[in-house]
């Protein structure tokens, strides 16, 4: 290794803080030119059409299909399992949804939107009769959880059933006419009596 004068060990010095500091400089302009966007995804299956989800850098950089947590921890876990479910049916994987929204029965009978959810995935892969079952139960078991009305009117009506649509997209109606699912099952409504 070559013997550095003092002087040469000085400026290989700023060199390195020079370049450290170019370093810093630019890649903290370009974040703060390109901050992390809040994106619009695809729909979860109970949430509004206005509702965004913010992407982490982790997402972006994962290929799809990938998994972030270990599936032995979101099996428990009713929070990551639900995510994951719901990044799912945004996808329209629907039929690697199904299992997760069973699961996630199986830890809550009584969560409205597992059932919700799950009755629109099985709905969206071809087992419509089989969803119209697990909304049905739904609604018998949160009878005031408007949304899943509004599914059950909706998938009863792509099914055939008008009166079991009409039936419930009204009572979907009833519970909160003012909100979102209350305006859209007003809107299925009218579009049930011009048929």
């Amino acid at each position: 290794m070559p013997k550095l004068s003092p002087i040469q060990w000085i400026v290989f010095i700023l060199f390195l803080a020079f370049y450290g500091f170019a370093v810093f400089a630019l890649t903290r302009d370009y974040c703060l030119r390109n901050p992390a966007a809040i994106v619009a995804t695809a729909r979860s299956p109970h949430t509004l059409p206005e509702t965004q989800q913010r992407r982490t850098w982790i997402q972006d950089a994962m290929q799809p299909g990938e998994a972030v947590i270990p599936p032995a921890v979101t099996e428990s876990n009713p929070i990551l399992l639900q995510q994951k479910a719901d990044e799912l049916f945004a996808g329209r994987r629907y039929e690697e949804a199904i299992p997760l929204y069973r699961r996630l029965i199986e830890l809550d009978p009584q969560d409205p939107d597992s059932y919700n959810d799950l009755g629109l995935a099985l709905h969206y892969s071809g087992r419509s009769r089989a969803g119209l079952e697990v909304l049905r139960t739904g609604t018998a078991r949160n009878p005031g959880f408007q949304r899943i009305w509004l599914s059950l009117g909706f998938v009863s009506e792509q099914s055939g059933g008008e009166a079991e649509a009409a039936e419930a997209l009204q009572k979907a109606r009833d519970l909160n006419p003012d909100n979102n699912v209350g305006q859209e099952a007003t809107r299925l409504l009218g579009l049930l009596k011009k048929k």
